[in-house]
């Protein structure tokens, strides 16, 4: 640490410590140990907070039952500092206003870049009085200042209800949103959407949940996710999609989430079809794509070519679903045929056209041993959705593989 601490000075850090680049200054970076430590040079050099935990002596902690000053076998096992700063957070609209989560139940907050801080935690709605629960995770809000987001993990005090508060004021006052998430399930992690402040993500310890009213109810978004304790929450900020962490259970990615960001505009309508992202008319070159492997190959899922339609259906559609693909001229280049379930559906388009006569499929056209594939130019296009007597577009853009025409 430079400068070099005083000899007596002891910092506690948890193993998973967190840190924070924050999203106005790139040379500056958050640590959390039993302080919050702020750099201002990328690293180089580090000024520290006062103690922001409760800094309990872990000997006078009772384990299963036991007094802390009595011999127990393992009793720090794997985990050697207690009371230390699990969670760091910059708002995203205002600079120096940050929050930090301790592992003790302290919730700090700054208004001043970290110059001083104070403990705006103790008046959550729910909680113990004088709780030593995990501030699992803090989560400032992309659009106003003063909200926050906070998730609150009791388990390891036997206590497995789901925790989750937002203040509007700066921590003067809290509000659960917990509402309808089941009665048994640590939160370990929430997050606010970026595009979206009615948006919100939970990870439980069964799963992962979606709010689209700010929390006022919950429903479950699984699909082919599995039962799992979900550690961590990310939007992506250039592809827009939604990337979730399990725990042992691997990373699982959900493309592009900009129907939920826009289910907002749906109110009473019967069918919304959503924005459509652009789709990227990739050239294959397995010339340049071979590679020589190990002895284990983790290998993940890559999403489908092309892009996805995706809109909304109030109720399940009793007749047909049809999708058309038109070019600038207007002339239909691809029918598809839709789904018909109630909720949010999605077609993929894989910016083929319309296969010649006795060549099916929705991918490129195979024709021999090596096969064929033809697929759309890059440009603009229009989408049809027709369900009943009701017809809605939207356009969609097929970008070129510069890239790849560049090498």
């Amino acid at each position: 640490m430079v400068p070099t601490p005083p000899a007596n000075e002891v910092f506690r850090f948890y193993w998973n410590t967190p840190i924070q680049l924050s999203p106005h200054n790139p040379r500056l970076v958050y640590t959390g140990g039993n302080k919050l430590f702020r750099s201002l040079d990328r690293g180089d050099t580090w000024t520290a907070t006062i103690d922001l935990t409760k800094n309990i002596d872990r000997n006078t902690v009772a384990l299963m039952g036991v007094p802390g000053d009595r011999t127990q076998l393992s009793k720090n096992d794997g985990v050697v500092s207690y009371s230390t700063i699990i969670s760091i957070s910059e708002s995203p609209v205002l600079p120096g206003v940050v929050w930090a989560g301790t592992d003790d139940g302290n919730v700090q907050m700054s208004r001043d870049g970290g110059a001083t801080f104070f403990d705006v935690g103790k008046s959550m709605p729910g909680l113990p009085a004088n709780h030593q629960y995990w501030i699992s995770r803090i989560d400032a809000s992309h659009f106003d200042p003063a909200t926050a987001y906070v998730s609150v993990d009791g388990h390891r005090s036997d206590d497995l209800k789901p925790y989750l508060f937002v203040t509007h004021d700066y921590g003067k006052s809290w509000q659960s949103i917990a509402n309808n998430l089941p009665a048994w399930g640590n939160i370990q992690v929430v997050r606010e959407d970026p595009k979206n402040k009615d948006l919100l993500y939970v990870g439980t310890e069964f799963g992962l949940y979606v709010s689209l009213d700010g929390g006022k109810q919950w429903q479950r978004f699984s699909n082919n996710l599995p039962t799992a304790r979900v550690d961590d929450i990310l939007v992506h900020p250039r592809d827009n999609d939604l990337i979730v962490a399990t725990h042992a259970r691997s990373l699982w990615i959900a493309d592009d989430i900009s129907p939920l960001q826009q289910m907002a505009s749906v109110g009473s309508q019967d069918t919304v079809l959503f924005d459509i992202r652009p789709g990227i008319a990739y050239l294959p070159d397995r010339q340049r794509g071979q590679q020589t492997g190990g002895q284990k190959a983790f290998v993940g899922e890559n999403p489908p070519r092309g892009t996805m339609i995706s809109y909304y259906l109030k109720s399940a559609a009793s007749g047909d679903v049809k999708i058309t693909i038109a070019d600038a001229t207007g002339r239909i280049i691809r029918t598809l045929d839709g789904t018909k379930d109630q909720g949010i559906n999605r077609v993929n388009w894989t910016l083929n056209p319309q296969p010649p006569a006795g060549r099916g499929g929705a991918g490129g056209f195979g024709g021999g041993r090596g096969g064929f594939a033809q697929y759309v130019d890059p440009g603009t296009y229009i989408v049809t959705l027709s369900v009943g007597d009701k017809k809605m577009t939207k356009p969609v853009t097929v970008l070129q593989d510069v890239w790849l025409n560049e090498r």
